[in-house]
């Protein structure tokens, strides 16, 4: 269940989560001196200090308030320059905080709070921090791609495994093309990575977690399977895999979860029959329900690089619909990397909740924060900048 881009631009991060333990909201905690971390305003303070500023009628006071206690501002937007679901991206104002803004329902809503706990807004779409975005991910070592069917980032690990298979399929847009591979060269640097791919029907984020369920159990198999047939092909020595229930014991409840048709004792040739290295046991049993096989059988052969696979929580595995059939991999380059209504919406939305509660504490932390910061901190060198939701940059000068 890879997380590979921060930005939640795919369509299926703007869900509900039903079958998901992910808030559909976001993450959001209380106020402290950890989080939230100095945002744009704050860093543009201390960066150029007014000592004369103009004066401020009430009015002007409250609004600059409660905007900084809800972390965005909000602005109308003329009709005749409103851009339905369009992301207004804006110039690089100082580092740890630009502003990210967006058009919700005829106003423009500014962003200054950073709003993910691992880098800061103007790095989300950076291909080293959302990897949807790289040029290519081709020459990548085979990767097993987990998906649960019920996860909000359902829509992204799909379109990731793609691209890694067929780079020049699911190239990032032309700016980002321009900025990291001008000379158009990395598609054609490496080749294709192999790839398989099993999205889990109606699972949630990471099931493995629950190892104690029968996907789970199912899906380690399948892992066993995949890291066994990768050591193989790449040390040319076959591998043998213990089925034993005595080490992994899956209960079964219905015919569906026979294991009849899954061998004892698999071995995972180290001969190829093909340039892939498809391994020459590819165990498949076809039914007429369109199933193929069973989660941790042995590999069947690649096709372009892929092994796509759909797979019930009975561990039956059965072909994944074309690319033409998912809409996550229709989606326009332009589109990927910015950020959605959808996803925006459900944040504001809980994140005026929380200030409800606990906007008070919020700005008596920030003017703290504030305070210290102006006081200064230890610096460590030349080049040495943690980032803002690092403590280590928020150590004071007079600590022992």
């Amino acid at each position: 269940s890879p997380w590979v881009d921060l930005t939640h631009s795919f369509p299926s991060v703007a869900g509900d989560a039903t079958f998901d333990y992910i808030p559909a909201n976001g993450f959001h905690h209380r106020p402290s001196m950890a989080w939230p971390p100095p945002n744009a305003n704050d860093l543009r303070e201390l960066k150029s200090p007014d000592s004369n500023p103009p004066r401020k009628s009430k009015e002007e006071k409250k609004k600059l308030e409660r905007e900084a206690t809800m972390g965005f501002s909000v602005h109308d937007v003329p009709e005749n320059e409103r851009h339905d679901q369009t992301t207004r991206p804006r110039a690089k104002s100082i580092p740890g905080g630009e502003h990210l803004s967006i058009e919700l329902d005829g106003k423009l809503i500014e962003l200054t709070d950073q709003i993910q706990m691992y880098t800061t807004n103007d790095m989300l779409a950076h291909p080293m921090v959302s990897p949807v975005m790289q040029p290519s991910l081709g020459g990548l070592p085979p990767l097993l791609i987990q998906t649960g069917g019920g996860e909000l980032l359902r829509d992204e690990q799909i379109y990731i495994a793609h691209k890694a298979a067929n780079p020049a399929a699911y190239l990032p847009n032309k700016k980002v093309m321009d900025e990291f591979d001008p000379k158009r060269e990395l598609v054609d640097k490496h080749p294709p990575t192999h790839v398989v791919l099993q999205v889990w029907d109606d699972l949630c984020h990471v099931p493995h977690t629950l190892s104690f369920t029968r996907p789970a159990k199912y899906m380690y198999r399948s892992v066993a399977q995949f890291g066994a047939w990768a050591l193989a092909r790449a040390q040319d020595q076959a591998i043998t895999i213990l089925d034993d229930d005595a080490i992994s014991i899956i209960s079964h409840e219905s015919s569906h979860d026979s294991e009849s048709d899954v061998d004892r004792g698999r071995t995972v040739d180290k001969r190829f029959p093909d340039a892939l290295g498809t391994p020459i046991r590819a165990h498949t049993v076809t039914t007429a329900s369109g199933s193929v096989g069973k989660a941790g059988d042995p590999l069947p052969p690649f096709e372009n690089h892929m092994i796509r696979q759909r797979v019930d929580r009975h561990g039956v595995t059965y072909p994944l619909a074309a690319e033409s059939e998912l809409k996550c991999l229709q989606l326009d380059p332009d589109t990927i990397g910015m950020i959605k209504p959808g996803p925006v919406r459900k944040w504001v939305a809980k994140k005026s909740e929380w200030d409800v509660k606990y906007g008070k504490d919020k700005r008596a932390i920030q003017k703290q924060r504030i305070k210290e910061m102006a006081e200064g901190y230890d610096t460590f060198g030349a080049g040495e900048v943690p980032p803002p939701t690092a403590l280590a940059g928020r150590r004071k000068k007079d600590m022992p």
